[in-house]
């Protein structure tokens, strides 16, 4: 997606027609769909939007098809280069790395604190999961 976004906004700088090629039909049904969470597929569409002489096509993979394989190649290319490149995380990502460091500072906490010593004994390792304790346990 973020090869075809790319070619979108290259493609926003000519005067020309242009057609655009991929073997990713996930990316390109992605572009048709009108419910897209994803920042960098609104930023295609709307680059998309802009310009009614950009076409969409897709091309079968693996079949031998020059342009296609040097495309393959060249993405193969830049995973193994130390080109930066900016994608940001998805909301649920995110939410659930902090939901992780939230625990082991909570549990970090807990170890070495010195309050609830007597409920520590008992159980030391935290849990945001109801517990089902016993009258005699409490």
């Amino acid at each position: 997606m973020l090869a075809l976004k790319a070619a979108i906004e290259w493609a926003n700088t000519t005067n020309e027609e242009v057609s655009i090629w991929s073997d990713s039909v996930s990316s390109l049904q992605a572009l048709k769909s009108f419910y897209v969470k994803s920042k960098i597929i609104q930023e295609a569409q709307m680059a998309l939007l802009g310009n009614a002489r950009i076409r969409l096509g897709w091309v079968k993979a693996h079949l031998g098809i020059k342009g296609n394989e040097i495309a393959d190649t060249l993405a193969k290319e830049a995973t193994t280069d130390e080109i930066p490149a900016s994608l940001p995380f998805p909301k649920s990502y995110l939410k659930n790395q902090l939901l992780q460091l939230s625990f082991l500072r909570w549990q970090a906490e807990w170890k070495n604190g010195e309050t609830g010593r007597s409920v520590y004994s008992i159980t030391s390792k935290i849990s945001n999961k109801q517990l089902h304790w016993s009258r005699e346990c409490i």
